[in-house]
């Protein structure tokens, strides 16, 4: 009996951590748009989640576990006018990476390419 009550406590232990999913990319993409409305004056046209259709990049790094959304945006592409004021002309497709920390419950934006990401992970399939 004592055995089955400690397996029973580590399942209770562990269950929480098991219940926690990361976001879908329905999801990453309602926090990016947010995310890059309060960061950046060019307002996102268009936004193609998980380009590469590759899923999510997950990896360990000092903080703990992360995990990597690829996106790519379409945002107008903004001049400087002679009054100073910024003016849009035309459209330009920027890759962005979104990191989630599931320990700290963060979200960042990173302007990087896929092979500049932290090696040692792995894709997941994710919706």
């Amino acid at each position: 009996m004592g055995s089955r009550r400690a397996c029973l406590l580590v399942v209770a232990l562990l269950l929480p951590a098991a219940l926690q999913a990361i976001p879908t990319y329905a999801e990453a993409t309602e926090i990016l748009k947010k995310q890059w409305n309060e960061r950046y004056p060019a307002k996102i046209e268009k936004v193609q989640a998980n380009p590469e259709k590759r899923g999510v990049y997950r990896t360990y790094e000092k903080e703990g576990l992360t995990y990597y959304y690829q996106f790519k945006v379409s945002v107008p592409r903004l001049i400087r006018a002679e009054d100073q004021s910024l003016k849009e002309e035309g459209l330009r497709g920027i890759e962005v990476w979104m990191r989630y920390r599931p320990g700290s419950n963060s979200f960042d934006l990173a302007f990087v390419r896929r092979d500049l990401l932290p090696g040692g992970g792995a894709w997941i399939k994710i919706p």
